[in-house]
């Protein structure tokens, strides 16, 4: 028996009225272009009211942001929301494929000169949309004793980088060398979500991997452009694109028995690792770069059950 997608409700009158004004006028222009090519009515009641569901957590957990402003992460957060609250794969499909059409018209208006939803893979039948990977300290042990073996120092540099840091994956796809403060292990510079400029702060194992590229790079003449990470496309205004590193992403996670692995599980964990570790919920978010604790505690850190279950058999009650 098919189950039935559990129904979410994130507007209402009342907010309609609060959602970002420019993302209101953008959806009345694909009003009028849904009723220009002859969607049916209910057609077009579909897409708006999944439309406004988008618009509604935008607006309580995204800080009310225009749509021309999101990357793949901040949709990526909302369908892992809907996901939680139980929407099932059918449903699942359903959001991607309309926030893909909306994007895919912005494009064609020449508002957008890429769609964030391209990197998103629908899921396939019976499949969820993705799988929220949470590392344990014991897989990321493996994954670097797999990454040593492979010997791959880019590589290796990505994934460590990618924990120690807490960076987004659009972050890191656009790091230069010029950008690197070997001496206090800080990136500066670095722009994050919104044009938010912020540094970024790396250990010792990452200091000792960027030596290394560096000479390997050295070594081999490669002209890397200036870009922290490359492959033969890349030119000195083309980085690497979040793609790839997806890509290189997967390789890793097949490696320790975990192919859902997405680049933004990085973050995730490396946050969940730190919190159950003792550091304070405020601390961890600032290292998210997060305006607020709300956004770090509902979509980033994962419970240690264990600890607390630990602590319940301790009490007699």
């Amino acid at each position: 028996m098919i189950t039935r997608s559990k129904k979410i409700i994130l507007y209402d009158k009342d907010k309609l009225e609060l959602f970002n004004k420019d993302n209101m006028n953008l959806l009345n222009k694909y009003k009028i272009d849904m009723a220009v090519r002859d969607f049916s009515e209910r057609s077009q009641e579909q897409y708006i009211t999944n439309i406004y569901q988008w618009y509604g957590f935008i607006l309580s957990y995204q800080n009310n942001r225009s749509v021309l402003e999101l990357e793949d992460d901040d949709i990526t957060e909302f369908l892992y929301y809907c996901k939680q609250q139980g929407n099932n794969t059918a449903r699942m499909r359903t959001r991607i494929s309309i926030i893909s059409a909306f994007y895919k018209f912005l494009r064609k208006k020449k508002l957008l000169t890429s769609n964030p939803t391209e990197f998103i893979e629908p899921p396939k039948k019976t499949v969820p949309v993705m799988t929220q990977t949470f590392l344990s300290q014991e897989q990321v042990i493996m994954m670097r004793e797999k990454l040593i073996e492979l010997n791959d120092t880019q590589l290796r540099l990505y994934v460590t980088l990618s924990m120690s840091t807490l960076a987004r994956v659009s972050a890191i796809a656009s790091l230069r060398w010029t950008q690197i403060d070997f001496k206090t292990c800080t990136i500066h510079n670095v722009t994050e979500k919104e044009g938010k400029v912020v540094d970024l702060y790396f250990n010792e194992e990452v200091r000792c991997l960027l030596y290394k590229l560096k000479e390997e790079r050295s070594a081999s003449n490669r002209n890397d452009h200036g870009w922290l990470f490359y492959t033969g496309r890349c030119t000195d205004t083309r980085h690497i694109s979040p793609g790839t590193l997806e890509d290189w992403c997967k390789k890793v996670g097949m490696m320790i028995g975990v192919p859902s692995l997405h680049p933004h599980d990085f973050r995730h964990s490396a946050a969940t690792l730190l919190r159950n570790a003792g550091m304070s919920l405020e601390d961890v978010s600032v290292l998210l770069n997060h305006e607020s604790t709300d956004t770090t505690k509902k979509f980033y850190i994962k419970q240690d059950t264990q600890r607390i279950n630990s602590i319940k058999s301790r009490i007699n009650i």
